[in-house]
C-alpha cells in the first residue's frame, strides 16, 4: 500500500516539473468536482436547482416545477434565480419569464452566459440547469489553465495558478450559479493575449466579457489606456471592433422597453458606503457571521493593497494589472451599502480584484502572494462549510 501511495507521489510530483499545466488542470478538475459533488449531495439534496438560490418571494419561472425546485422558503433569492428563469427562455417567449425577473432591463444585458447555456443545452429544461452549472466549472479550470500560461510567458512559476481555488468568491458563484465566473475567463484570457501581442483575440475576449456582465467595460477602458501608454496604437482599432457587440445589444434591450432599475443604485457618494460598511462592521453585534463578514471585507482591501505593494515596484510588466486595479479601485470607492453590506455581493462583484493580485508578477522571494491566498482560502473552507 505504501509503495503505492509513494509511486502515486513520484509520478505526480514528474507531472508537476514537466508540465505544469497539465498538473494544474488536473488539479483544477478533481477539486472543482469534488466541490459540486459535495454541494449537490449534502447541501442540496441532489436537487441541481439549489446551486441557483431560488427564494419563495419573486413568481418562479414558467418553466420550473415548483414540486421539483430546491426553494429557500422566505427569502428573496439571488442572481442565480434570474440567470436560469433567462436561460429556460432567453428569447422572452413567456411572458411569465419577465414577471419571474426582478429588474429585467437590468438582468437582459448580462445575457451571454443564459444564452450560452440554452443552446448547449438544447433548450431542454431539464438538462439547462446542469448546463450552468457545468460552465462554471469548466470556467474555474480553464481560468487556471490561462493563469499559468500567463505566468509561463513571464517565466514565473505556473503552479501560482492554482491559487484560482482559495479565491472565496470563486466557490461562492459556483454555489450561486451567476455568471462571474465566466466574465473572470474573459478577463483574465484578455490580459494573456494582451500580454502575448494577439489583440483579435484579445477583443474577442472583452467582447464577449462585456455581453456576460457589464462591468468588464472596466476591463476594456484599462486596455484603452494601457495601449496608449505603450504607444499599442493599433490595438484601439480592435477595441473599437470589441465594443460595438455589446453596445448594440444594449440599444436592443433599451429599445425593447423592458421595466425595471438600472442598477444605478448600487453606487454613490466617494468612499460613503465604505464608511457604511466599517460603522455597522464595529456596532453589530460580535458573533461568527460578524467575525466572518469583517474578515471577507478585509480580504478584499487586502486584495488591492497586494496588488500595489507587488506591482509598484515593476511597473512594466504590471502596467495593465495597475491601470485596471486603478479603475476598480474607483468602483469600489462610490459603492453603496448595497453592494458592500453582505459578503456574497462584494465576493463577488469585485471577484476580478482577486484575479488581478494572482495576475501580478513578482520576482521576489518574500511569499507575499502565499500569505494572502492562504488566508483567503480560509474564507473559501469557511464558506463551502459553513455556508446554508
Amino acid at each position: 500500500m505504501f509503495k503505492n501511495l509513494i509511486e502515486t507521489y513520484k509520478t505526480n510530483k514528474n507531472l508537476s516539473e514537466e508540465n505544469p499545466e497539465i498538473f494544474n488542470i488536473l488539479i483544477g478538475f478533481i477539486v472543482v468536482i469534488g466541490v459540486i459533488i459535495y454541494l449537490y449531495y449534502f447541501k442540496f439534496s441532489g436537487n441541481i436547482t439549489g446551486f441557483f438560490r431560488i427564494g419563495s418571494v419573486l413568481p418562479l419561472s414558467p418553466f420550473l416545477n415548483p414540486d421539483q425546485t430546491f426553494i429557500f422558503q422566505d427569502e428573496l433569492g439571488y442572481d442565480g434565480q434570474q440567470f436560469l428563469s433567462l436561460a429556460l427562455d432567453p428569447f422572452l417567449q413567456d411572458l411569465d419569464t419577465l414577471a419571474s425577473l426582478d429588474h429585467p432591463a437590468y438582468r437582459y444585458r448580462r445575457i451571454l452566459y443564459p444564452l450560452l447555456s440554452y443552446f448547449l443545452g438544447f433548450g431542454n429544461t431539464q438538462i439547462i440547469p446542469y448546463v450552468m452549472v457545468a460552465i462554471n466549472a469548466i470556467a474555474i479550470v480553464l481560468m487556471i489553465w490561462v493563469t499559468g500560461l500567463y505566468f509561463k510567458s513571464y517565466s514565473v512559476k505556473v503552479n501560482q495558478a492554482l491559487f484560482v481555488l482559495t479565491i472565496p468568491g470563486v466557490w461562492i458563484v459556483l454555489s450561486l450559479s451567476t455568471s462571474d465566473l465566466l466574465a473572470g475567463l474573459f478577463l483574465v484570457s484578455a490580459f494573456y493575449f494582451y500580454q502575448n501581442n494577439k489583440p483579435i483575440y484579445m477583443s474577442l475576449m472583452v467582447s464577449l466579457g462585456c455581453l456576460t456582465r457589464e462591468t468588464l467595460m472596466l476591463l476594456w477602458m484599462a486596455l484603452i489606456v494601457s495601449a496608449m501608454w505603450q504607444k499599442k496604437y493599433l490595438y484601439f482599432k480592435y477595441l473599437g471592433m470589441a465594443i460595438i457587440p455589446p453596445l448594440a445589444w444594449n440599444i436592443y434591450v433599451i429599445v425593447l422597453g423592458l421595466n425595471g432599475a438600472p442598477g444605478t443604485g448600487n453606487f454613490g457618494p466617494l468612499f460613503f458606503g465604505i464608511i457604511q460598511k466599517f460603522l455597522a462592521l464595529f456596532t453589530e453585534k460580535f458573533s461568527p457571521k460578524t467575525i466572518f463578514e469583517t474578515y471577507s471585507f478585509m480580504l478584499l482591501i487586502l486584495a488591492f493593497a497586494l496588488i500595489f505593494w507587488l506591482s509598484y515596484p515593476l511597473r512594466s510588466p504590471n502596467r495593465l494589472v495597475l491601470v485596471c486595479s486603478l479603475i476598480y479601485l474607483g468602483l469600489f470607492s462610490v459603492s453603496s451599502l448595497l453592494i458592500l453590506k453582505y459578503y456574497l455581493d462584494y465576493s463577488r462583484v469585485f471577484l476580478d480584484v482577486y484575479f488581478l493580485a494572482l495576475l501580478s508578477i513578482n520576482f521576489r522571494s518574500f511569499p507575499r502572494k502565499t500569505l494572502f491566498f492562504s488566508a483567503s482560502s480560509l474564507a473559501s473552507i469557511a464558506f463551502l462549510v459553513l455556508h446554508s
